[in-house]
Formats: C-alpha cells, sequence, structure tokens
C-alpha cells in the first residue's frame, strides 16, 4: 500500500477515536495531527480540511466498498452493508451525523442523487420521465433515504439494520407496484 494511502488512513483513525469522546466540531486539525503522530502539515499535504477528511473517510469507508457494484438485484444488501459499516463505528457515524449534520447531508444528497438519476435512466428506457421529473424524483427518494439514515444516526441506531432494510424494501416494492399501476393506466397521479 502507498505510503500516501497509509498516512490518510493513521489521519482518518486518529478522528475515528478522537470522535469517541468528543463532538466533531470541537475536534480541531491539531488534535487530529497530534493522534496520528504527525505535523499539520503533513495533515494540510493530504487534507485541505477536517471535512476533507470526514468526506474522504465516508467515501472510502461507506460509499467505495459497498457501493461499487450495486444494482436492482444486489441494492437491498448493499443498503443493509452501509448501515451495518456504520454501526459497527456507530460512535464516528452519530458524532459526526449530529455535529456535522449540514455537511453530512449535503453529501449524502449529491451521491444519492447521483444513484437515483442512473436507476432512472435505466428504468426510463422510453425516455417519458422529462430532465425536471427525473431531478424532482432523485431528489424525492434521496431525501427520503438520507433523511431516515441520519435519523436512524443521529437517534443512536436503535434499530436494527435489518429491520431498517426490510422497512426500505418494502417502501421500494410499493413504489415499483404504483409505477407499474401508472404506467398502465390503472392509477392517476
Amino acid at each position: 500500500m502507498a505510503e500516501s494511502m497509509l498516512t490518510k488512513q493513521a489521519i482518518a483513525h486518529s478522528l475515528k477515536t478522537l470522535s469517541q469522546d468528543k463532538p466533531f466540531d470541537k475536534i480541531s486539525v491539531g488534535e487530529i495531527s497530534d493522534n496520528a503522530n504527525i505535523n499539520r502539515q503533513t495533515f494540510y499535504y493530504h487534507f485541505p480540511d477536517k471535512f476533507a477528511l470526514l468526506n474522504w473517510i465516508y467515501m472510502n469507508d461507506l460509499l467505495l466498498p459497498n457501493l461499487s457494484d450495486l444494482s436492482f438485484d444486489n441494492w437491498d444488501s448493499k443498503f443493509y452493508t452501509v448501515m451495518k459499516t456504520m454501526e459497527d463505528d456507530k460512535p464516528f457515524y452519530i458524532n459526526t451525523i449530529r455535529h456535522a449534520e449540514d455537511y453530512i447531508r449535503q453529501y449524502m444528497l449529491t451521491n444519492a442523487e447521483s444513484i437515483f438519476g442512473k436507476a432512472i435512466d435505466i428504468l426510463d428506457e422510453n425516455s417519458k420521465v422529462s430532465a425536471d421529473e427525473r431531478t424532482f424524483i432523485s431528489r424525492f427518494f434521496s431525501h427520503g433515504l438520507c433523511g431516515m439514515i441520519m435519523e436512524w444516526a443521529a437517534g443512536g441506531m436503535q434499530t436494527d439494520c435489518e429491520v431498517m432494510t426490510r422497512y426500505m424494501k418494502n417502501m421500494l416494492v410499493s413504489c415499483e407496484n404504483a409505477a407499474f399501476r401508472y404506467k398502465n393506466g390503472e392509477l392517476n397521479v
């Protein structure tokens, strides 16, 4: 593994360790650097600020390993894996969602909108959905999904990951059934 990646991982581990006892918004770059046994300049060589570090952690720990081969057939198991990853590092994710909520919400929404947009493109094989409708639909589902994940985490992750996944799957099946009925003229919106 490249030295740069090892350093980034050490910095990320430092933030996660500090997040066990201190709110994210109260943790300084100096503390992260000291805890990682590096100087501040090394931190800034790898990340412009602690929010970029947070972005890197979410991307590398949550999104890339769990959503790289996302499909219609495996989305529920991927959703479960994301939630389980968060639950396994519960103090860090609860802390960052509670204390950097706006930043995390926007980060999650941006990624979710992209995923839902791609799904709509695949499902809309006859190009019946306008660009405005596509944007609205992807934003609607993104806000629902991200809102539920953030509420779940901010509330201490009380509901079991399997239960949350089952709820999400049931919602998707209901939406899929409604879309099918609408497409066949059985439902007016």
